[in-house]
């Protein structure tokens, strides 16, 4: 059974006292629930941390932009309409700092609420 109740206020707090591990954790976490859902895998944490800062932080948007479009393809499955897709979410991590800076914080939570539609789904073709 897949976790359906993630939110974004643990996330931040945790991340902030763990110095940054908590959010590796959740992108770990995500990379492992989208390759359940989906069956394809995403890549892994490693590479996210090394391809990070050699690609100046692009590769961090590739990866939420996979991670985003197998999980909405998962809630569509559903019959439903996802919360976020790559490329609302690449407005709002771009076109969205005009909002005082809130944009990526905006995509992270409608992320995040994406991922839990995502595995409540897949919970209720499973027998969750």
């Amino acid at each position: 059974m897949l976790k359906t109740n993630r939110g974004i206020i643990k996330t931040v707090i945790f991340t902030i006292l763990t110095l940054g591990i908590y959010g590796l954790f959740m992108i770990h976490q995500m990379a492992t629930d989208a390759r359940t859902v989906s069956g394809k895998h995403v890549g892994r944490l490693i590479f996210y941390i090394i391809f990070t800062p050699l690609t100046l932080g692009i590769y961090p948007l590739y990866w939420n932009i996979r991670v985003i479009g197998l999980f909405a393809d998962n809630v569509r499955s559903a019959g439903k309409t996802p919360r976020l897709t790559g490329v609302s979410y690449l407005m709002w991590n771009i076109f969205g700092i005009l909002l005082f800076g809130l944009g990526p914080l905006i995509a992270y939570i409608k992320q995040i609420h994406l991922w839990n539609d995502s595995n409540a789904v897949y919970n209720s073709k499973h027998g969750g």
